[in-house]
């Protein structure tokens, strides 16, 4: 059956509207009449641009053709078929225009593309008549269609956006398919609960920001060009090139030209890449006659300024061009700050069904923390349940989950939700802990000679307080045959209080057996004492202030344990309303049993093709960032960061009995948020702890004997740091050149000489 979309669709703008399909929207963009029309209006643009079109003749023109054009109608469809408020039925989307940008396809490539999931966007397009963007997107909740549009004027840091689109009868005309920028036909279609369009909004006055010029560039003169560095060269030469240009592009005359290339190249994203000063020191080299136009001052300043969103984390495409630039020179790497960002990442705006119920009573604020810590008790729902992962180890749903925010935050959400989630398990609970008591009593009750009543079978107690002894979480493991033990505490500290084996100071090895489902146990020879060996699966929830978290885990940052925890936190601001949480009432019970019952209810070993695709797809994102930045703490952190990425996913899809591109999503976004907190908490402390790891044996190694005949200069590298130098290896690699032990082929590959290879095997 051909999917319907939310949207009307009509022939033309006095045509009748009818619900619109996948096919009709795309045999209307495919119409040879469709692609005419706006192949005029785009000339006419040009004529208009170019001084032989008068603005008043192309506005006739323009109106003339469009009035032929097929329309979509995004907010709604329409009762009786006719373009009216009083008969809409909204769709629970709206749209919002981005006009007169330069290079719509590089703003989008570069500022939207990767965020699309984030925002709602279901589908986007250039707009000929006015060289700009549109985004149809999905609605957030509660908003209306003006207050939709100054979120979204926010999220792209667009001040210039049209507050006038309230009305749900506005159409938008359809273009060719050539246009179509992008298109999620699933979420195009999903069917939307929306309540009814209210009869008026008030207006939103729509605020224009023109930037100003910057200084100017007669201070980078020759004194620029030597200290404009030979690596941005290098990368405004990429960047040339992914803009499709080349150096004889940029030489062609005339203001009009040169801005059109440069838009181009900064549509790439090249600001991310190095700072404004020395972009101006490039452009002083690479387009000397244009860098000292006005022109060029003010589109250098308004890229940096309004068009490139520099907190957020750089799209895949910017780290190879970072990549590609490194040479043998010795270059600065990106800092894991420079890459991740300098806030958190934000939610997917399309959440899974079960995360997005989960997270509905909970304010924007708390919802990051919620959602990582809602996974040791989904998790703990889970029994005799394994995931292969691609290198064919089996893992189980072990979570540990802690939040470091500061304090009065409100880190007490996490609980909030979790509660729930844990109900029908706290039920089983509360009746083994009536018979278990009953038991206890009874042999309290009866003399010290007389033979103890058996301790009841089938005592399974899943939810345990941090006030552990060793032998009481020994005698709850065996007890759980296989479940999983859960523990929430609101002081990270309290873990303390359980001792591995009897010793303090050992709760890091707790941590690490409990990820990877390690026995644990003890043995005594008392007929009365607790002995045995089981599995520790034990998933809990934790929450402290940042500092105090940092001294608790600092014992444990280079040993693997701070790898296994999850961690999030709550970015809170002085000043801010109070939060308003919501009440988790039987209909909220109600709607979330069906995702406990089929956790419940699973079994086996569970694998999916896209599980694995998503693996590699998370291990590569975890690689080229180790990489670009040169860090081996995040490297090693991102290990079984990926994992618990992977295994959130697996979870949600056994709770939603069905895969989908929000689990991905989700997945993705968990990976690099947990990334992000770790770095941001960890990443100074550990890289010390880790540096203070190593131990070199009395008198020199010869490193060059440790390297392969053939070999990188990134294997050189890491010899080095296994060997706990510091520094990158160009230095000695040239040294080694010069005294004719290596030589480089034309692909940056080493090769031991002969000559050494000669005399290393006479010695």
């Amino acid at each position: 059956m051909e999917k319907t979309t939310m949207m009307g669709i009509a022939q033309n703008v006095k045509s009748s509207v009818v619900p619109c399909t996948l096919e009709a929207l795309y045999v209307a963009m495919d119409s040879p009449t469709t692609a005419q029309i706006c192949a005029d209006i785009a000339k006419a643009v040009e004529m208009t641009e170019r001084g032989q079109m008068t603005p008043e003749a192309f506005e006739t023109l323009k109106r003339d053709k469009k009035a032929l054009l097929p329309v979509l109608t995004p907010h709604a469809t329409f009762s009786d078929g006719k373009r009216s408020n009083k008969t809409a039925l909204p769709s629970g989307l709206s749209m919002y225009d981005i006009d007169h940008i330069p290079d719509p396809r590089g703003y989008f490539n570069t500022l939207v593309r990767e965020r699309c999931a984030q925002l709602g966007i279901v589908m986007a397009y250039v707009t000929p008549s006015t060289r700009g963007l549109r985004l149809i997107f999905e609605v957030p909740q509660g908003m209306t269609l003006a207050e939709a549009q100054r979120w979204m004027s926010e999220q792209l840091g667009d001040t210039a956006y049209d507050g006038s689109v309230k009305d749900m009868a506005r159409c938008s005309f359809i273009v060719p398919r050539a246009y179509l920028l992008y298109i999620d036909e699933e979420e195009l279609c999903r069917k939307r609960e929306v309540k009814p369009c209210e009869k008026s909004e008030s207006s939103v006055s729509a605020v224009s920001s023109v930037s100003s010029g910057c200084s100017d560039y007669s201070d980078y003169s020759e004194s620029s060009e030597k200290s404009s560095s030979e690596r941005n060269l290098r990368i405004f030469d990429l960047c040339l090139k992914e803009a499709g240009l080349t150096i004889g592009d940029i030489d062609l005359v005339g203001v009009y030209n040169w801005h059109n290339s440069l838009v181009s190249i900064l549509s790439v994203g090249i600001c991310r890449l190095m700072t404004e000063d020395e972009l101006r020191a490039v452009l002083a080299i690479r387009m000397p006659n244009y860098a000292r136009e006005q022109d060029c001052r003010r589109l250098v300043s308004d890229f940096y300024k309004d068009y490139t969103k520099m907190n957020a984390p750089m799209n895949q495409r910017l780290r190879e061009i970072f990549a590609e630039s490194v040479t043998g020179e010795q270059d600065k790497h990106l800092t894991p700050e420079e890459l991740l960002g300098e806030e958190p990442p934000q939610l997917p705006r399309r959440l899974p069904k079960s995360i997005k119920l989960l997270t509905s009573m909970e304010p924007d604020l708390y919802k990051p923390a919620v959602v990582m810590g809602i996974f040791p008790a989904l998790g703990a729902h889970l029994t005799d349940v394994h995931f292969p992962y691609a290198d064919h180890t089996l893992h189980e749903a072990t979570f540990m989950t802690c939040c470091m925010a500061p304090m009065s935050s409100g880190k007490s959400c996490i609980n909030r939700v979790s509660d729930p989630i844990m109900a029908d398990i706290k039920e089983r609970d509360d009746e083994n802990r009536r018979r278990e008591d009953e038991w206890k009593e009874e042999c309290r009750s009866m003399g010290a000679n007389k033979q103890k009543p058996k301790r009841p079978d089938a005592l399974t107690i899943q939810i345990m307080s941090s006030d552990l002894t060793n032998a009481a979480l020994v005698q709850k493991l065996q007890d759980a045959r296989g479940h999983f033990l859960y523990t929430q505490v609101d002081e990270v500290e309290l873990f303390e209080q359980l001792k591995a084996n009897g010793k303090s100071g050992q709760i890091g090895k707790i941590f690490r057996l409990a990820y990877d489902c390690g026995f644990y146990g003890q043995e005594r020879v008392g007929i009365q004492s607790v002995s045995g060996r089981p599995q520790m699966r034990w998933n809990w929830n934790a929450s402290t202030t940042i500092q105090r978290g940092q001294r608790f885990f600092q014992p444990m940052l280079a040993d693997g344990t701070l790898s296994r925890i999850s961690f999030s936190t709550i970015r809170t601001s002085r000043g801010m309303p109070m939060p308003v949480h919501g009440i988790y009432d039987e209909k909220f019970a109600e709607e979330l049993k069906p995702y406990i019952d089929r956790l419940n209810a699973a079994q086996g070993t569970i694998d999916l093709p896209q599980a694995q695709r998503l693996i590699r797809q998370l291990d590569k994102e975890a690689k080229d960032m180790a990489w670009l930045a040169d860090d081996e703490t995040y490297e090693k952190l991102s290990y079984r960061a990926v994992v618990s990425a992977w295994l959130r996913a697996m979870i949600l899809y056994l709770a939603e009995g069905k895969w989908s591109k929000e689990i991905e999503n989700l997945a993705l976004w968990s990976f690099h948020y947990d990334m992000w907190c770790k770095m941001h908490f960890f990443g100074q402390q550990m890289s010390a702890q880790m540096a203070g790891e190593v131990v070199q044996a009395k008198g020199p190694k010869n490193m060059l004997d440790m390297l392969p005949d053939k070999f990188t200069r990134e294997e050189a590298h890491h010899i080095r740091v296994k060997q706990g130098k510091q520094g990158k290896p160009y230095a000695m690699l040239g040294m080694w050149e010069k005294r004719g032990y290596i030589t480089r082929d034309s692909e940056g590959v080493y090769h031991k000489t002969p000559q050494y290879l000669k005399r290393k095997r006479a010695a």
